[in-house]
Parts: C-alpha cells; structure tokens; sequence
C-alpha cells in the first residue's frame, strides 16, 4: 500500500448501511480518496463512478461464457464476478495502481497509512480474507469483502476468471464442486469466492490472508463467527465477535489468549449483523445522517415485527 492507494466500494441500488460504510471509512482514512462505483446515487465529498462507464468487452465476453452453478439466483452471483471487471476498468481509466476494496458491509477504522504501518514487512500485491476450511472439502472459498489489488494482480484475476468459464481445467473444477453440492443439498455452489480461492491457491507466494493475525493486527472475516482464519478465535458474545472499542479503535479477545487483542482495521457486519451498523458506526457526522439514523431505526424496526408475526 501507498499514499495513492484509493478505498473502493462497489454497490448496486441503495440499502440504508451503505452511507455508514463509506462514511466510516472516510473519518478513518481522511487522506484517501474514497470511491463509490454505483448506480444513480451520489455521497458529498465521495467520488462516484456509475456502473454504465465502467463496461468493457470482457464483461461481454464472461457473460457469454458463464453458465450458473449456485443455489443463489443468478442476477446476484453474476453482479458478484462482473464487480471485478468493473473495479479493473476503473483502475485502467483513472491510472491507479492499488486499492483497498471494501463490501458495502465493512467498516474500516483504520488509516491506508495506519495499515501501511501495520503490514510493512509484508510485500502486498493482492490480499484476501481466507477462512478456516478442509482443504480437502468443497468449501473452496477465499472472499474479497475486505481485499487489497494491485492493477496487476487484479489483471490476473481477471482474465483467470474467463478461463475459468472457457477451459475444460476449471471447468471441471467448478462441475465436480457443483455437483457435490447437488448430491449433499448443500446451499452455496460456483461463486467468485470460489475463484478467488483458486487464484489464491495458484498464487500463494502473491496474495495475503488479512483474516490471519499478524503482529497483533488483523481484518475481520466475518463477525458472526468465531474463527477468522486456520489459526485464529476469538472470544464471542451473543453470537458475535466481542469487540472493545479504544478511542473508537476496535480489538478481538483471542480465545487461547483472553488477555491479549488483536487491533482490527474493519470489521465485516455480515448478513443479520448489518442491522448493527449504525451502532458500530465511529466517525464524523455525515450529510444526511439524521435522515439515515431514522430510516435505518425504521428499518431495523420493520424487520424485526416481520420476523416476530412469522413466527
């Protein structure tokens, strides 16, 4: 990471957690510049570059060749894989060399200087969040929710990602994975993780684990889950990760070692735990963030007495 590395989100429509986000990161790392790559929305003081301007003839050409193997629709794995391209078309337009991409539900609270610090006898050239699985299993899954690039790296990534829809070697890969998932009725099936994983496993000498401790420093997997990576739990409390926030820094109880915590530079607020981040939410007063804290609350609200009355 640099000074010009640049923070990036990439999301289609609007969901009330989103301006939380990129808020976060922008009272985190004031010095960056922090991009949103969207649709039809606009944030004060954030870059934004929509969707439409960002297509090229890979996109094309993967979409021609993709052929769905999930249990989730395919509008929703597909968006997924296309991110990728979108992300390499907006580093080739602008000429940037690094960024730190974040999903819409990650809060950074870190600096790229701060991480820069951190990781500095670490050769970055692409890192990614790889949780603890059986190798010989099909989990098969490295994430980019939280995931650093070089243009380089991320060329790479993604012309491996239409060979892996074009030659019989992935292919293959993908068929025996998706059909185990058929045979056990196991949710899940081919999804970008599953290439990351991949590109992980051909390039380990290249990508770095962020979900794995490092000097007392890591990323957050997923919060709703106790382990972070092969080697690394931490203490939970009602379901989740328990977190101590120091001057709005947040740190992990590792359960062997409850005495001693890891500082965490962003924290992944997976599925349900969207819902709290509002409460997470640790930097500056944002434009219009009354009007999110309302909606938000009514939101939460909503989603709450729909799951009650199910019940």
């Amino acid at each position: 990471m640099n000074q010009n590395t640049q923070i990036v989100f990439i999301h289609r429509g609007y969901s009330r957690y989103l301006p939380y986000a990129i808020y976060q990161a922008k009272s985190a790392s004031p010095n960056t510049d922090i991009v949103f790559i969207g649709n039809k929305l606009n944030f004060k003081g954030i870059k934004v570059e929509h969707l439409d301007n960002l297509y090229s003839d890979e996109i094309e050409e993967f979409k021609a060749h993709y052929a769905h193997m999930s249990t989730n629709s395919e509008k929703f794995e597909l968006f997924c894989w296309l991110r990728w391209f979108h992300l390499l078309n907006y580093m080739r337009k602008n000429k940037v060399q690094s960024v730190l991409h974040l999903d819409s539900d990650v809060m950074l609270y870190s600096s790229i200087e701060d991480i820069k610090k951190a990781y500095a006898d670490v050769p970055l050239e692409c890192a990614l969040s790889i949780p603890k699985q059986d190798s010989s299993s099909f989990k098969w899954t490295a994430s980019g929710h939280i995931s650093f690039w070089t243009i380089d790296a991320l060329e790479d990534f993604c012309k491996m990602i239409l060979d892996s829809y074009q030659k019989k070697d992935y292919l293959n890969l993908y068929r025996q994975k998706w059909h185990w998932h058929v045979a056990e009725n196991k949710p899940g099936g081919i999804c970008d993780m599953t290439t990351l994983y991949l590109f992980w496993q051909a390039n380990t000498s290249r990508v770095v684990s962020l979900s794995r401790s490092h000097k007392g420093n890591v990323f957050d997997d997923n919060i709703n889950a106790a382990s972070n990576s092969e080697i690394d739990q931490y203490v939970t409390e009602l379901g989740r990760k328990k977190v101590k926030f120091v001057k709005k820094r947040p740190f992990f109880f590792k359960e062997d070692r409850k005495e001693e915590l890891d500082r965490v530079h962003a924290l992944h607020l997976q599925g349900d735990a969207k819902s709290q981040m509002k409460r997470y939410y640790k930097g500056k007063f944002f434009p219009g963030k009354a009007y999110s804290d309302v909606t938000y609350i009514y939101g939460s609200a909503k989603k709450k007495f729909k799951k009650l009355i199910n019940h």
